[in-house]
């Protein structure tokens, strides 16, 4: 008898291999149910209900050969069985087609990156930058400027002899160079307008301005040192003082500036951003500066000085200063019973004394706090203004007595022609600049550059013709934009006094338009401005 063949013993495969053969079976029973239509029937229709987020969530990988509890605790539940280490692909791969109630249909890559590309288009929103259609009031003084454009500008820094003679003639006249005239209206003329103004004193071996004792480089002997040289000087220099004063006080001048070594005085005209009555706004101020103030009786208020409320904040008080003197008053009216009670307790006249000495110390610490920043800001207002002005016409700090500027008094700068006056003309340089790859037409001015020649250089700027101007301005003289007015009232209170300060100023040498815009109460109008942007498209300026 032959013996029953042996059986040959089953080969072992490893646990991998075992998995890669499932997995390509499943593979391949899902490629031919979606050929068909049909879904699979196997347990991976947990995964087909995945939604479009699991799908690309990143989630860690399961371990196939881990037991699964949860498919025990429910039998109508299926198991999700993660049969890919790839699971983005194998889920896309066994997406089932969307039933009746579904909206969306991932049936494809395509679908897929379509939705995503909607999503995007749902979050991403372009904002666009808008502008205003009115130029800001810097009243900081500047001293140089640069325009660029991208187009040539109209005007350049060659003059003909018509467009300079008629550009300082209706400089001079305060005439309107957009209105029809017999001078010569071209751009150059009125170019050449708007880079005009008057000084007192103007020396030409000395920088007048900026005012510095630093930065004065005289070219040869400092002849300023002659007392009589000295004398001269001051008693011009009051003339040309009293003839702006009348001028403000007459609103045939809107503001005029005094630039001494150490501070800066801003006279404007009653009228100017709301102010019914004259006003006067000087900066930086010492402790010292203040006192001589309160020695001539002259009353101010500090509208940017800040009190201290607590050890870790400030509180603004426009008021700080009239507080300041009703305490001052206060403590002089009680400081002879302070003493007499301190005697009475027992205490000696020589620790009455060094109290008294520390206590002045405090006093006069805090009151130096706030010196040569923005909040030693003072203002002056109403009939408090002429005791100013005859303040200044005898003020010795406002001279220096050393230096290339000593016995130099302050430099004056005023829109419009006063007593001795000089009329000067910013420096003006044309050329073409790179930036960032991109080629410019650039224009660089040099001088003291007013509030009112901006809003002049605009108004002549094509309006098809975009334009950006950047500045470099005095540091001390930044807080003059700061300075809100005092007075509330109604809008239509505000209307009022905008169309009757506007009236009154009508010969004050400013353009119609310009005047509407500096007479306006609203304190939005003023700020200050380092760059300013004109975009033609939609005829807007942007500022910084």
């Amino acid at each position: 008898m032959h013996g029953s063949p042996e059986k040959v013993a089953p080969k072992w495969h490893h646990p991998l291999e075992v998995m890669k053969l499932h997995k390509l079976k499943q593979k391949k029973k899902a490629l031919q149910a979606r050929i068909n239509g049909k879904a699979p029937n196997n347990s991976i229709d947990g995964a087909n209900k995945t939604s479009f987020d699991e799908v690309f969530s990143a989630k860690k990988r399961k371990n196939p050969f881990v037991k699964d509890t949860d498919c025990k605790k429910s039998k109508t539940e299926p198991c999700v069985l993660d049969e890919s280490t790839d699971q983005t692909l194998f889920k896309l791969l066994h997406q089932n087609a969307p039933g009746p109630s579904t909206n969306v249909t991932l049936t494809s890559f395509n679908n897929i990156l379509s939705k995503i590309d909607a999503e995007e288009k749902e979050i991403v929103e372009v904002v666009k930058a808008t502008g205003e259609k009115w130029l800001p009031i810097d009243w900081t003084l500047k001293y140089k400027a640069r325009l660029l454009s991208t187009n040539p500008f109209p005007w350049n820094q060659k003059l003909k002899i018509s467009e300079e003679a008629s550009g300082v003639t209706a400089f001079t006249r305060c005439l309107d160079s957009n209105t029809a005239t017999t001078l010569d209206t071209s751009p150059n003329a009125k170019f050449h307008q708007c880079c005009l103004y008057w000084q007192q004193p103007c020396l030409p071996w000395l920088n007048l301005f900026p005012r510095s004792s630093m930065k004065a480089q005289p070219t040869g002997n400092n002849f300023t040192l002659n007392s009589t040289i000295r004398e001269s000087l001051q008693s011009a220099w009051c003339d040309s003082l009293r003839s702006l004063y009348q001028l403000i006080r007459t609103r045939q001048c809107p503001y005029f500036y005094a630039c001494a070594n150490n501070f800066t005085v801003l006279f404007r005209a009653a009228g100017i951003c709301g102010f019914s009555d004259v006003h006067v706004l000087i900066t930086p101020t010492t402790r010292g500066f203040r006192q001589m103030l309160k020695q001539e009786d002259i009353e101010f208020v500090m509208p940017l000085k800040k009190k201290r409320i607590s050890d870790s904040g400030y509180e603004t008080d426009s008021t700080v200063s009239e507080q300041e003197s009703v305490c001052e008053k206060a403590l002089e009216e009680e400081e002879m019973p302070d003493e007499n009670w301190l005697k009475s307790m027992g205490i000696n006249a020589e620790d009455i004394k060094q109290i008294n000495y520390m206590q002045e110390k405090i006093i006069h610490k805090a009151e130096c706090e706030v010196d040569n920043s923005e909040q030693s800001l003072v203002v002056v207002q109403g009939v408090e203004v002429h005791a100013l002005y005859n303040f200044l016409l005898n003020c010795k700090s406002a001279t220096a007595f050393t230096g290339p500027l000593a016995g130099v008094p302050p430099t004056l700068l005023a829109p419009v022609a006063f007593h001795g006056a000089s009329l000067q003309s910013l420096k003006v340089r044309d050329n073409k600049v790179n930036l960032d790859g991109a080629d410019y037409y650039c224009l660089d001015i040099s001088g003291p550059i007013l509030p009112t020649t901006t809003h002049n250089l605009f108004s002549i700027n094509p309006p098809e013709h975009s334009v950006t101007m950047t500045f470099n301005g005095i540091a001390n003289t930044e807080p003059f934009s700061k300075v809100q007015n005092a007075e509330r009232k109604s809008d239509i209170e505000n209307k009022g006094s905008v169309v009757f300060g506007k009236e009154n100023l009508s010969d004050c040498g400013l353009l119609p338009k310009v005047l509407k815009h500096f007479c306006a109460a609203d304190v939005k109008y003023v700020t200050n401005v380092e760059c300013l942007k004109y975009t033609s498209d939609n005829k807007t300026y942007m500022w910084s």
